[in-house]
C-alpha cells in the first residue's frame, strides 16, 4: 500500500484520523501512515459507466463493502499515474544507500586516522568493530530513507529552517532540551516511567560513549608511574589520574554503572508489559525482545569483572557478551530501539505549529483547523500521487463527519439515523420496582 493511500486512510480512522462512524476527525498530518497496516480507504475503478477511479468507503456494519461513495472530485488521471510511477522511486531507493555508504566510509576513515592506521586497534574487539560498522550502515540507511520521505521531509525542512533563523533557534534548542534530553513528555505521563526511561536511555548512551572510542582505537590508558594512568586520545596523552582516585574509579567502573542503570530501566518496562499482558500487543516480540536483549547485554557485561578471578569462566562470559552485543548492534536499526533516529523530527513538527504559525480556519464553521503550511503540504502530497480531494481537507473533523454521513444517507436512500418504530428507552430497575 502506497504512502499516499495511507495518507488517505486518515480520513477513515477513528481518534487517529477521522471519518470512522461516530468518531472525531482531524486533518491528516504528513507524518501519519508511514509503514503501517493497510487502511480502509483506497482508490479503485467504478464498475459502472466507465467512470474514473473513485474513493470507496466500506459501509457501516460490513454490508456490501464493494459499494462506493464518491467524495468530491477525488479522481486520478493518466498524468497522475505517470507522476506516481516516476517521482519518488529513485529518492527512496538510491539516495539512502548512497548516504549509508558515505557515512560508513567516513567512519572507516576516522577509525583509521584515530587508531594510527590500525596500530592501536585491539584484536579482541574486532567482533564489536565489525558489528558497529554494519550498524552504522544500516542506521544511516534507515534514517535517511525515513527523513527523505516526502511526508517526513516536510518536517525536516521546517526543522532546518528553524535552526537557521535566530528568532526560532533558541525556541528549538529549548524544545530539544525538554523533549530529547529531559524527555518531559514521558514525565507528564508518569514519574516512575520517566525515571525508568531516563535510566535506560542514558545508561545505553553512556555505554556507547565509553565503548566505541575503545573499539575504534581512539582511546586507551597508559601507565604513568606505579599508581597513575594517563588517558591517551588518538595518540595524544591527555588526562593523568590516580588509580585509587575518584576519576579513576569512575573511569574503570563506568560501564558497570551504566549496565546497572540499563537493567533497572529495562526491568521496569518488562514488568509494566507483563502486568498489562492481557492487552493486545503488550507482550509482543517487537516490544519485549529489545528489552530482553538489553538486559542480557548488561548482565553479561557485569559478568566480565565478576568472573576475572575464574580462568575457566571469564572466556565464556566474554564470548557470550560479545555475541549479545553483536546481535544488539545488528538488530538496532530494525527494532523498536530505532525510534531514537526518528524522534528529532518532532522538533520540526513543533516548528510548524509553533508561535507565529498561521492557522487555516474550517471552510464551514470557521474553527481553527491546522497550520496553513501543513495543510498545503498534505494537499500537495496527495495531489502528487493523484488524490485530489478538492476542498474536503479544508473542513474540520465534525464538518467532514457530517459530509460523510450525508453521503452515506444519499447512497442508502434513507436518513442516516432512521427512527425505529416501537423503540422505547429501557426502564431503570428503580422504576420497575416502583411500578
Amino acid at each position: 500500500m502506497t504512502r499516499a493511500t495511507h495518507e488517505l486512510t486518515a480520513l477513515n480512522r477513528g481518534a487517529e484520523s477521522g471519518l470512522e462512524s461516530g468518531a472525531t476527525s482531524r486533518v491528516p498530518s504528513p507524518l501519519e501512515g508511514e509503514g503501517q497496516d493497510g487502511g480502509l480507504l483506497e482508490s479503485q475503478p467504478s464498475p459502472s459507466r466507465g467512470r474514473p477511479p473513485i474513493l470507496s468507503f466500506p459501509l457501516k456494519g460490513g454490508r456490501d463493502p464493494r459499494r462506493s461513495i464518491e467524495i468530491l472530485d477525488a479522481v486520478r488521471t493518466p498524468a497522475d499515474d505517470v507522476a506516481i510511477a516516476s517521482a519518488p522511486a529513485a529518492i527512496l531507493r538510491h539516495l539512502p544507500l548512497r548516504d549509508a555508504a558515505l557515512a560508513t566510509t567516513a567512519l572507516i576513515g576516522a577509525i583509521a586516522v584515530g587508531s594510527g592506521f590500525g596500530a592501536r586497534l585491539d584484536p579482541a574487539l574486532f567482533g564489536y568493530l565489525g558489528a558497529t560498522l554494519v550498524a552504522a550502515f544500516a542506521c544511516t540507511w534507515r534514517a535517511s530513507a525515513f527523513w527523505r520521505r516526502p511526508a517526513s521531509a516536510f518536517y525536516a525542512r521546517a526543522l532546518l529552517g528553524a535552526l537557521r533563523r535566530p528568532g526560532s533557534l533558541r525556541a528549538t534548542a529549548v524544545a530539544a532540551g525538554r523533549d530529547l534530553a529531559a524527555q518531559d513528555f514521558i514525565r507528564q505521563r508518569s514519574t516512575a516511567r520517566w525515571l525508568a526511561h531516563m535510566l535506560l536511555a542514558f545508561g545505553t548512551l553512556a555505554s556507547f560513549a565509553i565503548t566505541l572510542p575503545l573499539v575504534f582505537g581512539w582511546l586507551h590508558f597508559a601507565a604513568d608511574g606505579d599508581y597513575h594512568y594517563r588517558v591517551v586520545l588518538a595518540g595524544v596523552p591527555t588526562l593523568r589520574f590516580a588509580v585509587d582516585g575518584v576519576i579513576g574509579w569512575l573511569l574503570f567502573h563506568g560501564l558497570s554503572l551504566a549496565a546497572v542503570a540499563v537493567v533497572a530501566g529495562a526491568a521496569y518496562f518488562v514488568g509494566v508489559r507483563l502486568r498489562a499482558r492481557r492487552l493486545p500487543g503488550a507482550t509482543a516480540g517487537f516490544a519485549m525482545a529489545p528489552l530482553a536483549l538489553l538486559i542480557l547485554v548488561a548482565l553479561t557485561g557485569l559478568a566480565l569483572p565478576a568472573s576475572r578471578g575464574w580462568p575457566g569462566l571469564f572466556p565464556i562470559a566474554a564470548f557470550v557478551h560479545q555475541v549479545t552485543v553483536v546481535v544488539l548492534l545488528v538488530a538496532l536499526p530494525f527494532s523498536k530501539l530505532a525510534h531514537v533516529l526518528i524522534r528529532p523530527l518532532q522538533l520540526g513538527a513543533r516548528a510548524v505549529r509553533g508561535a507565529g504559525a498561521v492557522w487555516q480556519p474550517c471552510a464551514s464553521c470557521g474553527a481553527p483547523l491546522a497550520p496553513v503550511a501543513q495543510q498545503q503540504a498534505v494537499g500537495a502530497l496527495l495531489a502528487q500521487r493523484g488524490m485530489r480531494l478538492a476542498q474536503h481537507l479544508s473542513h474540520c473533523p465534525p464538518c467532514r463527519r457530517k459530509q460523510v454521513a450525508a453521503a452515506q444517507a444519499g447512497l442508502l436512500g434513507a436518513h442516516f439515523h432512521p427512527p425505529i418504530v416501537g423503540a422505547r428507552p429501557a426502564r431503570r430497575a428503580s422504576d420497575q420496582r416502583d411500578g
